[in-house]
């Protein structure tokens, strides 16, 4: 049954400024440019990791040294070297100093056997495998482990190949489609064989026109395989729009229930490296990008490096003060520094110069009710986190809130929107948990 809850999507186009990084080659960050790199040792909730190496442990890349616990996730090196310390570190995604592994590289090289690989016939239970041993999570950003979708009990027809980008500056997925076209179709139609699918539709902006141009020619190899274009408007990226525009679908929590599972495009391509080639994500695209820095750039880097080192490949930034953000700016939290460890699912970081705006009353003008495409009142949900309004806040379902900015981008009051919204559903959740334990 079909849940018609939700706004059709508005026609709100963002400037993409994505030409700063699109047209330029992908810098790479190779391991003899890195001399250590930092590895966290607890869960994006906080909890430690269990450890399979510990401090004075000499590893190879490709090495396994501990796992989540929150959910099976294994941590690899990505180079080789040796164990030296535990250090602490801020952790962006937790957003204080937590412990870490510092690896020290000692220039080897020196690589362990690679996963069991297979080939393009692997089975759906060989497919699931590799991807969970390969501790694969969303490079879209969302960092959930992706073996997790994929072993629902839900009939899935569809998979959805989400290579949108719609956030302003970021371009990692442009690019790669372009670098390794037939990666992507790979890691598709092993993603579709992993759940029996019928069908993998790739859908991509009508201002990409590149990515058309690099599956196109290899698409007849993947009869299962569509390439879809959508509007350049925002948050098409957003699951729940794209479905919405290609399927004319609506669900209640999880794509699951129509039959669907949304993919990146780069999770993709980490999917075929690792069933057909045996490799875990152990470098990662990103793009730097904003005015705050001299030279944006796509660069490959190992996981675990710091932020500053690929900063500082950038030239560094343009002035004293920045504020800059993990991935794009219109759905991010700004950061405290760039002394953090580049993460499997970071997909960018975005550099602006700081902005000084002075925020007014509001006007009532309902901009951010009706751009809002989760159809929710954010400005109503602001007004009862201020006045402490638990029971209002309940019903205005702040829970439902994706956080992606819009409304704060549209208010011309110039109210943190978005920020009272991210304070009321942690609200809620507070709130939530309470009655589930009276």
């Amino acid at each position: 049954m079909s849940l018609n809850i939700f706004n059709a999507l508005k026609p709100l186009h963002i400037p993409g400024r994505k030409e700063e990084t699109s047209h330029d080659d992908v810098i790479t960050i190779a391991d003899h440019f890195v001399s250590s790199i930092y590895i966290p040792l607890v869960n994006p909730n906080g909890q430690d990791i269990t450890l399979s190496a510990q401090v004075g442990d000499v590893v190879k890349k490709g090495q396994k040294i501990g796992t989540r616990t929150d959910f099976y996730v294994p941590i690899y090196s990505s180079i080789s070297g040796t164990i030296v310390n535990k250090e602490m570190l801020y952790h962006p995604i937790i957003g204080r100093v937590v412990p870490h592994f510092v690896i020290e590289n000692d220039f080897k090289y020196t690589t362990v056997a690679p996963l069991p690989k297979h080939g393009m016939d692997a089975t759906k239970e060989e497919i699931i495998q590799a991807i969970k041993e390969g501790g694969l999570t969303g490079l879209g950003g969302s960092g959930f482990p992706t073996f997790i979708k994929y072993e629902t009990k839900q009939p899935i027809h569809t998979i959805l190949i989400n290579a949108v980008e719609c956030e302003p500056f970021l371009s990692t997925d442009y690019k790669v489609s372009q670098l390794y076209a037939r990666d992507v179709l790979q890691g598709a139609e092993l993603l579709r064989k992993a759940v029996d699918a019928t069908s993998v539709i790739i859908a991509f902006k009508n201002t990409k026109l590149a990515i058309k141009e690099a599956l196109l020619p290899l698409l007849p190899e993947f009869p299962t395989i569509s390439l879809k274009i959508v509007p350049d408007v925002y948050p098409m990226g957003w699951e729940r729009t794209l479905i919405r525009t290609l399927l004319k679908k609506e669900y209640d929590k999880l794509p699951s229930e129509i039959g669907v599972i949304v993919s990146n495009l780069t999770s993709a391509i980490a999917t075929s490296d690792l069933v057909l080639k045996g490799m875990p994500v152990m470098t990662r695209i990103l793009t730097i990008s904003g005015a705050g820095v001299k030279k944006p750039a796509n660069i490959e880097v190992p996981v675990g490096v710091l932020m500053s080192q690929v900063v500082a490949s950038c030239d560094g930034y343009t002035q004293d003060e920045v504020t800059a953000f993990i991935g794009g700016p219109m759905s991010a939290k700004a950061v405290l520094d760039d002394q953090f460890a580049v993460q499997q699912h970071f997909g960018g970081f975005t550099v602006l110069s700081p902005v000084a705006s002075q925020e007014e009353a509001c006007l009532r003008c309902g901009a951010c009710t009706s751009n809002c495409p989760a159809n929710l009142q954010p400005i109503e949900i602001k007004l009862a986190l201020d006045s402490q309004n638990t029971a209002r806040l309940m019903k205005l379902d702040a829970m439902k809130c994706v956080e992606c900015g819009i409304c704060t981008y549209v208010c011309p009051s110039k109210i943190e929107v978005t920020e009272a919204v991210r304070k009321g559903k942690a609200k809620t959740r507070i709130e939530l948990l309470k009655q589930k334990h009276n």
